[in-house]
This record gives structure tokens, C-alpha cells and sequence, in this order.
């Protein structure tokens, strides 16, 4: 299982009917997360890792001298790992000391999400801080085919304009748009350099007689 297409898939659901606003940022729930990624990939796991203490007990956080704490998560999809790690704080994202089980436990769900939005693009665009998510990106095929047209002798000379064209945006659309606009400058030109080769056997026939 390809890692672009499970980003292509997941990064476009819009999510903002699941999305609730605590302290000064906006959360996707984590409940809704989980059905989510389930739904698409029921193999999905998860985990939040351990650590172990100077007194040898094994801890699902991190203890920080000043008291604050963090935790870290993973989540697989097929051959897929994606980690992310994340402060015991409140909703105005101070570092909460010594912080109780709940905190700890509230912010393992938060990190989860926050590891299925990072990682894997469900309601990523809520990290970057806008309100619908982008459009799809670009496909490997497309970025294949692109590899396969850019070296036609049409665009010679003209590779690095072609190239800025494709820069204006990630999106799947984009990319396609930009393949047609380079296949119809191909037949435009191979119909030209084939309408020129007939002239010029037309001139030497005419020659002839």
C-alpha cells in the first residue's frame, strides 16, 4: 500500500463537522479519527510507547526535570509507520506539571490524532491552519508521465517554463492540467514538423515533373 495514495485519500474528507474549539486551537476528535481511518483501512494499529524509569517502573509518558511530561504514539497502515510525539498541556498550550491520568490520557488521544492527521493527511489542513482541506495531490503516474513528456524535442529550451507552470500548485488537478497542456503542444508540434515534411516532398515531386 502506497503512502500517496492513502494521503490522496484521506487528506481531502472535509472534517470540520467533527472539529471542536478549546482554549485558542482547534481539535479533530479523536473518536471520529479513529472510525475514520478504520473505516478506509481496518488494518490500522496503534500504539503509544513506554519508557522506563530510574525505579524501573514502565511509564506510557515522559518525565521532564521541571515536572512537565510528554508522550509519543505510532500508527501502521500496511508497511506504513508514522510517529508523533506530544507536551501534557492545557488549552493555551502551557506545559501542565505533574500532570494527573486524565491529563495524561487526554493528551495521548489528542497525540493520536494529531499522528493521523500529520501522518497520514485525516484533517491535516487544521494543523496548517486553513479551513477546508487542499485538493488531492499529484499522483505518481502523473509525476511518471510528466518525466516522459518533458523530454519531447517540443520543449526544448523550454523545460524550466513548463516546470513553473507545475510548481503553482501540488494538486492532482494542476499536475493534470499541465499534462494536457503538454500533450496538446506535442501534437501541435509533431503536426507541423509533419505538414512541413509534406510541403517539402511536394516541392521536390513538383521539381521533378
Amino acid at each position: 500500500m502506497k503512502m500517496q495514495e492513502i494521503w490522496n485519500k484521506l487528506s481531502t474528507i472535509d472534517v470540520n463537522k467533527h472539529t471542536e474549539k478549546k482554549g485558542q486551537f482547534t481539535y479533530l476528535g479523536w473518536n471520529f479519527a479513529i472510525s475514520t481511518i478504520m473505516e478506509h483501512y481496518p488494518d490500522v494499529t496503534y500504539d503509544f510507547l513506554h519508557y522506563t524509569d530510574s525505579n524501573g517502573m514502565v511509564k506510557d509518558y515522559i518525565v521532564y526535570p521541571d515536572g512537565s511530561c510528554s508522550v509519543e504514539c505510532v500508527v501502521n497502515i500496511g508497511d506504513n509507520t508514522k510517529k508523533m510525539w506530544l507536551a501534557v498541556t492545557d488549552f493555551n498550550n502551557r506545559p501542565i506539571k505533574n500532570p494527573s491520568c486524565v491529563d495524561i490520557a487526554n493528551t495521548k488521544m489528542r497525540c493520536l490524532t494529531k499522528c493521523i492527521a500529520t501522518g497520514y493527511g485525516l484533517g491535516f489542513y487544521i494543523y496548517k491552519g486553513e479551513g477546508l482541506p487542499q485538493e488531492e495531490f499529484y499522483t505518481e503516474e502523473q509525476t511518471a508521465e510528466f518525466a516522459k513528456l518533458i523530454e519531447h524535442e517540443c520543449f526544448k529550451g523550454k523545460k524550466n517554463t513548463v516546470k513553473d507552470e507545475l510548481r503553482k500548485s501540488t494538486s492532482k488537478t494542476n499536475y493534470q492540467r499541465v499534462l494536457n497542456k503538454m500533450k496538446k503542444s506535442i501534437k501541435k508540434y509533431e503536426d507541423e514538423l509533419a505538414e512541413s515534411i509534406n510541403q517539402d516532398l511536394d516541392s521536390q515531386m513538383k521539381g521533378k515533373l
